[in-house]
């Protein structure tokens, strides 16, 4: 037979293939059982260590929870003194785990907890590790951290010093009457505070509460106890009253929810009146861009501060509350300049982060307190310089620290500070 022939018979034998696919397909199936065999090993492992993540994760934000409880108990034998002490007492000053049952009464794991002073005076700094199932002993354990900053609204904690507090000059004038002798609840205030002078013309008349009925009589510094009016307050003094921004985000917060916030284009000339009635709550009128206004930034020479052009300017006039009664209730913050005109009734507190104008007629009043921080001192705040107005502040210090009964009196977690801590 030619060789082409007997060549090409061979190429088409294919006597003897089983046993190759034989050997292949068995090598293919013992690798898949190998590889399940080793899943089957790893995963509940796997499975499990998620599971004792998800709960320690759970047992810190349960230890959070038990800290915020203990601040906002301070009285109960097992909360946290208020004022608060040099150091948290046991369990919160993270000495001790605190054991974390489940519905059944099952201990699940440890929380060790410890609450520090915060930045302000209305913060507290929570940091809880939570382990499960303990922290001690050779058996596989888990264990997550959790930090949070837990606030309290500034003027429950500080109320207002005065009926009208200025970071800048007063203008009083025309009828104008400021006084705080009628509520000395939270201690006797006095009438008006400002960095610099107060200036009083007309019928202006200024009383702070220290008991001797007689109006306009200044003070000026931090001496001298209760004064009508206490002027050139350095800054410093005014530092515990002013909202910082973790306040201010928590107010927006509020607002953003009630739907009581604006921003943008159309918070400069914004009116509220008998066209545009106010609700109840806490109104927030941020800057155009929505960014908090530079706290500590003075002038136009501050390189990189808000420019002005970013703020707010509102009016209100009478008419503008919508409630049936007339009154308006809660807390209204303006991130720029706020005007106040005619026969307007207010419980609550007014904060206006730069300046302030109230002409007031009719029986229009505000009960509460009224602050502007005048941070960037384009003119001063004037009260009634019209001699026909009336405008009057009469302070109130649960209207002023609970303004209109909107905002929670005791701690909760500030938004945007919840954070894992890495490593845990």
């Amino acid at each position: 037979m030619p060789i082409y022939s007997r060549t090409l018979k061979l190429l088409r034998d294919e006597r003897g293939i089983a046993l190759p696919m034989s050997l292949l397909a068995l090598l293919v199936l013992s690798t898949l059982v190998i590889a399940f065999a080793l899943l089957a090993a790893s995963e509940p492992v796997i499975a499990t260590n998620q599971k004792m993540v998800a709960q320690a994760r759970a047992v810190a934000e349960s230890g959070v929870e038990r800290a915020i409880w203990a601040l906002n108990n301070p009285t109960d034998l097992n909360g946290i003194p208020d004022p608060f002490p040099g150091t948290a007492p046991a369990p919160y000053d993270g000495s001790a785990g605190i054991p974390i049952l489940n519905s059944g009464g099952t201990q699940i794991g440890l929380a060790f907890v410890t609450v520090t002073p915060g930045a302000a005076t209305n913060e507290r700094t929570i940091v809880a590790t939570g382990w499960v199932p303990t922290n001690t002993g050779n058996t596989s354990k888990a264990h997550q951290k959790i930090q949070v900053t837990v606030s309290k609204f500034l003027f429950k904690v500080s109320p207002p010093p005065a009926a009208l507090t200025v970071a800048g000059q007063i203008n009083a004038g025309g009828n104008v009457n400021i006084d705080s002798r009628s509520d000395t609840s939270c201690g006797n205030k006095d009438g008006t505070w400002s960095a610099n002078s107060t200036d009083t013309g007309g019928s202006a008349e200024i009383y702070g509460a220290d008991g001797n009925n007689t109006k306009n009589q200044t003070l000026s510094g931090m001496g001298g106890g209760v004064a009508d009016k206490r002027t050139d307050v350095p800054g410093t003094a005014f530092d515990p009253y002013i909202l910082k921004n973790a306040d201010l985000n928590t107010l927006k917060a509020y607002a953003k929810k009630n739907g009581t916030y604006y921003s943008g284009a159309g918070v400069q000339g914004l009116t509220f009146n008998s066209g545009n009635k106010m609700p109840n709550g806490i109104i927030f009128i941020d800057t155009v861009s929505g960014n908090n206004i530079d706290y500590n930034a003075d002038g136009s020479a501050c390189a990189g501060c808000t420019a002005t052009s970013d703020f707010a300017s509102v009016d209100i006039h009478g008419g503008f509350a919508a409630d049936a009664s007339g009154i308006f209730s809660g807390m209204i913050v303006v991130a720029g300049g706020l005007s106040i005109s005619g026969d307007v009734e207010l419980r609550g507190l007014v904060y206006v982060v730069n300046d302030l104008t109230y002409t007031g007629t009719g029986n229009g009043h505000i009960d509460g307190a009224v602050f502007s921080q005048n941070v960037r001192d384009i003119s001063s705040t004037t009260i009634d310089t019209n001699t026909g107005g009336n405008a009057q502040v009469n302070y109130n210090c649960n209207y002023a620290s609970n303004p209109g009964g909107q905002l929670p009196q005791g701690f909760s977690i500030a938004p945007g500070t919840y954070k894992e801590v890495a490593g845990s």
